[in-house]
């Protein structure tokens, strides 16, 4: 609630526009409660935006190749 309100705080009244990227944000982020990420911890995998896609980030060859997997997909679609 407080992050939709921070994010909208200049206009109030389009808080509905906002909605799906605050949530986004908020399963994308690591929970200080208890150190996991919502999303990861739903789904079993880390969640790709497209700068994800763009710009993959090297932390484990397993990532990597996930990121590649899912890469190599959206350009694949897209063609």
């Amino acid at each position: 609630m407080h992050i939709l309100c921070m994010y909208n705080s200049k206009h109030p009244q389009t808080w509905d526009e906002s909605l799906p990227d605050v949530k986004h944000n908020y399963i994308r982020a690591l929970q200080s409660s208890n150190g996991h990420i919502p999303f990861q911890v739903d789904l079993g995998f880390w969640s790709l935006c497209p700068i994800d896609v763009a710009m993959p980030l090297e932390t484990t060859q397993a990532e990597y190749a996930h990121v590649q997997s899912e890469a190599n997909k959206s350009i694949k679609f897209i063609e």
